[in-house]
């Protein structure tokens, strides 16, 4: 077992802490802001979490029983995707449309984006930790495991340490999505624009939509190699979120000068 394994949750939480600081740092936004994210974040994920309880199983079931192996992950991964938009992008709008939010600046409404983005870093870090410590801490509790889920532990333990890195390059791409995504929903409603809600719908959607896939060719016993052409789906739109997000805040900002003649006035 390859205990460097937990430099990868670590960095996780690093990626969340130093984007918190680095947009506090330049635009002085307050910690309730981010907060404000994070508890949005966490109001979308819970009926996603009751979902997987209760509906996700028997759906999952259903799909591999009656459809091929392809159409089964196109519609594992349809579900996933519009769940997560509906549940993310319904939120963050209602966080934006119906409370003081909606009166937020530009850097402001870009600090909860942070915050929605940190706050999953956080949290997906911190339970990865936890369970990585357990297990390396106490080996004997693999011994309780199912053989099909202690060889995929064990193999996750035995990581290779140039796939370190990836965990928190996926939470700074990520965090760039969820950014993009508010500002998107952000500006549909201040615009009162629906189809920059219904373009950050289906860019969230995206995100997702490839996970049964990616899932699929990663498998236990993937190489570094195999990793890193993974990400690359998330390396994609993270790099159109983080320029989405500069191109947008540039065209906002603009939007709102005053125009020569109506300042003089």
């Amino acid at each position: 077992m390859n205990a460097l394994i937990v430099l990868g949750p670590i960095g996780m939480l690093l990626v969340g802490v130093l984007a918190i600081a680095y947009w506090r740092r330049r635009s002085h936004a307050g910690m309730r802001l981010f907060a404000l994210g994070g508890l949005v974040w966490a109001a979308a994920v819970i009926p996603k979490v009751v979902l997987d309880l209760t509906v996700t199983p028997s759906l999952y079931g259903w799909f591999a029983g009656s459809l091929g192996f392809n159409a089964s992950l196109a519609a594992l991964g349809a579900y996933v995707g519009l769940r997560t938009g509906i549940f993310e992008c319904g939120f963050t709008y209602l966080a934006f449309r119906r409370s003081k939010l909606r009166e937020a600046t530009l850097d402001e409404a870009t600090a909860f984006g942070i915050g929605f983005g940190a706050t999953e870093a956080f949290l997906l870090a911190l339970s990865t930790l936890i369970s990585l410590v357990m297990f390396l801490s106490n080996q004997s509790l693999l011994d309780g495991l199912p053989p099909e889920v202690r060889q995929a532990v064990e193999a996750q333990l035995d990581v290779s340490p140039w796939v370190l890195p990836a965990p928190a390059l996926e939470r700074l791409l990520t965090i760039f999505i969820h950014t993009f995504s508010a500002l998107l929903i952000f500006a549909s409603v201040t615009k009162a624009r629906f189809g920059l809600f219904l373009g950050a719908f289906v860019y969230k959607s995206l995100v997702d939509a490839a996970v049964p896939y990616l899932q699929s060719v990663l498998g236990s016993s993937a190489s570094p190699v195999d990793v890193y052409l993974v990400e690359t789906w998330v390396v994609a739109l993270g790099i159109v979120g983080l320029i989405g997000s500069v191109q947008l805040r540039k065209r906002m900002f603009h939007a709102s000068q005053p125009s020569e003649g109506n300042a003089m006035k």
